[in-house]
């Protein structure tokens, strides 16, 4: 019984320890502002727009401000889904997703056409 009681101990340890470091991962992520590590996720977590396969890559991060552009590879990626699964709104035919919260504010907007991503994120608490 005891033996078990152990083994039940160890596996919550571990688990615990394996959610705390994906949480310690998250929230690194999302306070990264720079174009050199995390670039992609900190986008993705702070404005909830995905961003898919690529096939080039801008960034210019000065201050607390990021401004990053994407070319997004039409061979692998559907541009109707992606529009639709990131709530993009249709202003004179670039569609937009724009938000001002407490962390930060951003402006994301898709040109279809093309198929660039340009972000537009100001970064609030630094």
């Amino acid at each position: 019984m005891k033996k078990v009681i152990i083994v039940i101990l160890l596996v919550m340890v571990f688990i615990g320890m394996f959610y705390g470091g994906l949480y310690l991962f998250g929230w690194y992520a999302y306070n990264t502002q720079s174009c050199e590590r995390f670039n992609i996720d900190n986008i993705e977590l702070r404005t909830g727009v995905n961003i898919p396969e690529v096939t080039a890559i801008e960034c210019e991060c000065t201050g607390n401000k990021k401004f990053s552009k994407f070319v997004i590879d039409t061979e692998k990626v559907n541009l109707d889904n992606y529009i639709l699964k990131n709530d993009f709104t249709l202003i004179d035919d670039l569609y937009i997703k724009e938000n001002d919260n407490e962390n930060s504010t951003y402006k994301v907007v898709f040109n279809k056409q093309a198929a660039e991503l340009i972000v537009d994120l100001t970064y609030k608490n630094k």
